[in-house]
């Protein structure tokens, strides 16, 4: 691994190696797990790199091959499993400047990337009051391009799946890492070979999504005193045709008390609940 001489061939492309940088880059929030923590802590990559386009992602990978450097890319790590994080050291690809959203249509949208979903959403509801099928809990920090790698599913699974459901992701545009990268593109069932790979097979450099209508969601939380009562409460709305939801989330006592400390005043901590929009 040459450091040195892939940063020779990097010249023009945004590269950082400050310590405090490369330490921050080289994490996400793989600490909620003490297993991962004890783990994972000494985890460093060498370089941080940004490019800002497909062009550059080319350069990267093709040096990082020359050189013998590992790649590791990276949204926004908000990732809680340790897929962002450099095990063997090298290169931290930071897609967050790949964030451009390129085309907005009926049904669709095409972004780089590193485009953070509520941003994504953003725009296009003010485009033509669309807004993406589902999104995860970290919806205002999320890149698009992690949720693919990293992510299943989330808020708008209750009505439309899992993120691998055929149809929620129409077309992904990837960068192999070879002595000549290849740009490839995929769609229909070809994109599972890329979803929840975490870019162990290739880079994520342009990403086409499914547009629903938007709607101004209410949140409410319902409180049980049951939790069986909870979950038959979740399942009888999920199937209700003529209610349109967006979450439906059961949640046994006493995490609800403990944990959601802005609503703790609303229920007891041996109520479950259901979190609703």
């Amino acid at each position: 691994m040459d450091i040195a001489a892939l940063k020779r061939d990097l010249d023009g492309i945004k590269i950082d190696d400050h310590p405090a940088i490369v330490q921050q880059k080289s994490r996400d929030f793989y600490w909620y797990s003490p297993v991962l923590k004890a783990q994972l802590d000494h985890v460093k990559g060498d370089l941080i790199v940004t490019p800002k386009n497909e062009d550059e992602v080319i350069r990267v990978l093709a040096a990082c091959h020359r050189h013998g450097v590992p790649v590791t890319p990276r949204g926004s790590g908000t990732g809680n499993y340790g897929q962002a994080m450099p095990l063997s050291g090298g290169v931290v690809l930071n897609l967050a400047e790949m964030n451009a959203i390129k085309t907005i249509a009926p049904g669709r949208v095409v972004t780089g990337p590193g485009a953070v979903l509520a941003e994504i959403d953003k725009a296009t509801r003010a485009h033509s009051s669309q807004e993406l099928r589902m999104s995860p809990s970290t919806y205002n920090t999320a890149s698009i391009g992690g949720f693919i790698a990293g992510g299943s599913g989330g808020i708008g699974s209750i009505r439309w799946g899992g993120l691998r459901d055929l149809g929620n992701v129409i077309r992904l545009r990837t960068v192999t890492m070879e002595a000549e990268p290849r740009v490839m593109e995929l769609t229909g069932e070809e994109v599972l070979k890329v979803m929840h790979a975490y870019g162990t097979n290739g880079i994520i450099t342009e990403v086409e999504m499914p547009l629903t209508a938007s709607y101004d969601w209410i949140d409410v939380i319902v409180g049980f005193d049951d939790f069986m009562e909870a979950a038959g409460f979740g399942n009888d709305l999920a199937v209700q045709d003529g209610i349109l939801a967006k979450l439906i989330t059961p949640i046994a006592a006493p995490i609800p008390y403990d944990y959601f400390k802005r609503h703790q005043k609303f229920f007891r901590r041996e109520q479950s609940i259901v979190v609703c929009m």
